[in-house]
């Protein structure tokens, strides 16, 4: 596919959409047999605010998919998902605009339960997210999942999605409220996203990252660890006996755990001392600090969201 600065989104027929083992071409009325027998299945269907499908419901999401071909312009494009080299249909996925000229869009996706767990919905993901930043010019991608979903959860990671945001009770699913995670991909950010990867469980020492000084605040040294929830970061800081850090406000919460040391937070009558073995919460967007080093302190920081305004 050729990348264009603008939006191409007028019905002309669209080549199907390749990736190295996947085929992702416009649904035809043949595919009825195989849509059906996902969208009636209740394991398939166990995280989705429809379904099971009875057969009169799975033609009138076909019939749906056959008008959105027509759409001028195109705002939904839905995909057959077939193996390249014997033409087995494994599942569909689906991109979405909201709105004429929107630089945003949503995929969504189902797959029968026999191609679960061997990537095809995170391959076909990326390319449709490719298809949508290099042919339709989009600024950016998303999608949601229910908390518990964890194959989808990983299917969106591994597409070059990342984890942006949780929302409560925000979907109605079959009678119940359910919780949603957002995630979301930036065209100028997925390259990156797919290099760094890794959704394998791996030990963080303190000890292997380096300690970089902070050079705002002298006598203070921070150990990155890994990444939190919306730039967020796990950190090791060490403070040298005197050392300060003045009173902050970070977009998110923050907690604070003493791992040796005695540590003041606070101003006058609020000031508060902190001992081994405290753990120190504060909510996102109230001021903290200024910390002050009575000894040798050590902490283990978990801020969620990016660092906010030092004072």
């Amino acid at each position: 596919m050729g990348s264009s600065n603008t939006p191409a989104r007028s019905t002309e027929t669209l080549p199907p959409i390749r990736s190295p083992r996947l085929i992702l071409r416009p649904f035809l009325p043949s595919d009825f047999e195989q849509v059906h027998a996902y969208s009636s299945d209740p394991e398939v269907v166990k995280f989705m605010q429809w379904g099971p499908n009875t057969e009169e419901q799975t033609r009138q999401f076909m019939e749906t998919c056959f008008a959105n071909q027509k759409e001028e312009p195109r705002l939904t494009y839905d995909f057959a998902v077939v193996m390249a080299d014997t033409a087995e249909f494994v599942g569909s996925v689906s991109l979405r605009l909201g709105k004429k000229d929107s630089m945003i869009g949503d995929i969504g996706y189902c797959y029968s339960r026999q191609a679960w767990g061997k990537g095809y919905a995170s391959e076909a993901a990326e390319a449709v997210i490719r298809f949508a930043f290099d042919h339709l010019g989009l600024q950016k991608v998303g999608a949601t999942c229910d908390p518990l979903n964890f194959g989808s959860a990983k299917v969106l990671q591994k597409a070059g999605m990342k984890l942006e945001g949780f929302l409560r009770k925000h979907i109605n699913m079959k009678g119940k409220w359910r919780d949603t995670l957002l995630f979301g991909c930036a065209k100028q950010d997925i390259e990156q996203n797919l290099a760094e990867l890794n959704l394998c469980q791996r030990r963080l020492s303190p000890g292997e990252p380096k300690a970089q000084p902070l050079k705002e605040f002298e006598e203070v040294t921070v150990t990155h660890l890994t990444e939190l929830f919306a730039g967020g970061s796990l950190d090791k800081i060490s403070m040298k006996a005197g050392a300060l850090i003045s009173a902050h406000t970070h977009v998110l919460e923050e907690s604070a755990f003493i791992i040796s040391g005695r540590l003041q937070s606070g101003e006058d009558d609020k000031q508060k001392i902190y001992e081994q073995g405290s753990i120190v919460y504060t909510p996102g967007a109230v001021r903290q600090g200024p910390h002050l080093a009575l000894t040798d302190v050590e902490l283990l920081i978990m801020r969620n969201g990016p660092i906010g305004e030092f004072e």
